[in-house]
């Protein structure tokens, strides 16, 4: 069983290398965090921040970055995208990573913050 399982599952695309990470631009020291970030400042306002999305983990030559969700509309031959975002949300950005080999994979991550409003 287990002598099948390894190749079917390199087939199906389910070994990934690359991943996502996010960080919301506040007042506070922000870190890159892998799938989900989240921040808090004390405002007190419902003003949008900066939020910042990126692909790590690369391990082949990217064709194209196909962008959707909170990140949509961001370019095709970027890694990384910013968009302002309001807060108590979750503001999903996605990628579709297309490989110059012609595989591709999916990677995202979710980005929110509070402001004590």
């Amino acid at each position: 069983m287990k002598k099948l399982f390894l190749p079917l599952m390199l087939l199906s695309g389910a070994a990934t290398a690359a991943s996502m990470e996010c960080m919301v631009d506040t007042a506070a020291y922000d870190e890159w965090q892998l799938g989900y970030c989240s921040a808090m400042e004390f405002t007190f306002d419902n003003n949008t921040n900066l939020a910042l999305w990126r692909i790590t983990g690369l391990t082949k030559t990217v064709s194209q970055v196909i962008w959707s969700d909170a990140t949509s509309g961001c370019a095709a031959t970027a890694l990384s995208c910013n968009k302002q975002i309001r807060p108590y949300q979750e503001h999903l950005g996605k990628a579709t990573i297309l490989y110059s080999d012609g595989t591709w994979e999916q990677v995202q991550a979710t980005a929110h913050f509070e402001t004590g409003f």
